[in-house]
């Protein structure tokens, strides 16, 4: 895709992103279980319809948070590919048209194309990546929390003003009867905005669309290399000050102003730029996925009270506390955002990336000091894990590996 085609459609370029220039994670799982054909990133259609059912009154719902209006009018909202599960077999009035949505790269996440362009995160059984993809109570409460979190603290200017966010400010849980107990069916609404509001981003680029080839245009050159080519810095000034310094900024002043841990890799980070291709900074998204680090809170006093205690919580008595540090900032961010990024710009401008890579360590040196002297793990490697799949229920076996290098 070029960056001309971006200006001219923003919101159409964004859906093309998500889709076509994005080869995946590097685990490899990212299209060994995904949804059915009609429904995927990568698929011919272009858009596909949800389902929604109307529910007896013998089903018990919970809202969290501020569900979106037009929401209101579905008893619940499912993927097509979910609609036949013998869950739904007591649900009555089943729409098979009830809302045209563009999938986009995690599938069951889907932005409406009618619906003012909310987002919507669904329940789904089957695995998507390594896992199924429930939206259950504990997810969908934690979903909101930290969205308000975040809010909250943008709104007391205590995070960067180059941190954006896609707030998941509501969300609908269904308690269906399954096997003698109640399968929780869920749903998340995103705000189709980045918050705060600022009229000048205009031009939202998904992390893994830098260093993606364009399936539908292959020959067209990488976003990140025309993004290069269209400023006057040099190339390491250019990385270093406007795509990966905003990231370590959003990520570090997560966890000491929050508590929170992003998983901040290529799929979850967004870049805005305004009409120029200036860029403004980043745009965190699925707030689901990131960690409350209990004990950090209360290291750093924080006056924070953590609600959703079911998921995605960590404390120092858990085996991993440690290592989990290292594997979302050295692992996550580090190996699946800024090493893709740095090693995609070597291939066309040349620039010493030992000195960026230093840059960077310094950079996260100034954050470490605020930080516990035990956040990362203490015998000084950093962690990764196989490309299998994992049970979550079992205990996860982790890679340790020297030489940390972004920290």
């Amino acid at each position: 895709m070029k960056l001309e085609e971006l200006i001219k459609n923003p919101d159409k370029g964004y859906i093309h992103l998500e889709r076509y220039v994005n080869k995946g994670s590097p685990s490899g799982f990212t299209g060994k279980y995904t949804t059915s054909p009609e429904t995927r990133a990568k698929g011919e259609n272009q858009n596909f319809y949800l389902c929604s059912v109307d529910l007896p009154d013998s089903i018990f719902v919970e809202d969290f948070g501020e569900i979106p209006e037009f929401a209101k009018k579905w008893g619940m909202i499912v993927h097509p590919d979910m609609i036949g599960d013998d869950l739904f077999s007591i649900c009555e009035n089943v729409n098979r048209k009830a809302v045209l949505v563009a999938p986009i790269s995690s599938e069951r996440t889907v932005k409406a194309l009618e619906e003012e362009g909310w987002f919507f995160k669904l329940s789904y059984k089957g695995l998507i990546g390594r896992f199924p993809r429930q939206i259950a109570k504990k997810q969908a409460m934690s979903a909101v929390e930290v969205t308000k979190i975040i809010q909250e603290s943008i709104e007391k200017k205590r995070l960067p003003n180059t941190f954006y966010f896609m707030r998941e400010v509501g969300a609908k849980v269904i308690y269906l009867p399954f096997d003698d107990t109640l399968y929780e069916w869920g749903v998340v609404f995103r705000d189709p905005s980045p918050y705060p509001k600022n009229k000048d981003l205009e031009i939202v680029i998904p992390g893994f669309s830098l260093f993606s080839r364009d399936e539908i245009e292959p020959e067209d050159p990488t976003i990140l290399t025309q993004l290069i080519s269209n400023q006057n810095k040099g190339v390491e000034d250019y990385l270093f000050e406007g795509l990966i310094k905003p990231v370590l900024e959003g990520y570090y002043s997560l966890l000491l102003k929050c508590g929170l841990q992003m998983e901040a890799h290529a799929q979850n980070i967004l870049f805005g730029f305004d009409k120029n291709f200036s860029v403004l900074g980043i745009i965190a998204r699925d707030a689901e996925s990131i960690d409350k680090d209990l004990s950090l809170i209360q290291d750093l006093n924080l006056n924070i009270v953590i609600q959703s205690r079911e998921w995605k919580c960590l404390t120092r008595e858990q085996y991993n506390y440690h290592i989990m540090h290292s594997f979302m900032f050295d692992f996550k961010l580090g190996e699946y955002l800024i090493t893709p990024i740095i090693t995609e710009a070597l291939k066309f401008f040349s620039f010493d990336a030992s000195v960026l890579i230093e840059r960077i360590r310094h950079f996260s040196h100034q954050y470490l000091g605020s930080l516990p002297d035990d956040f990362f793990p203490s015998d000084g490697k950093w962690y990764s894990y196989e490309s299998i799949l994992h049970d979550r229920s079992k205990k996860r076996n982790y890679i340790a590996k020297e030489n940390p290098q972004y920290r």
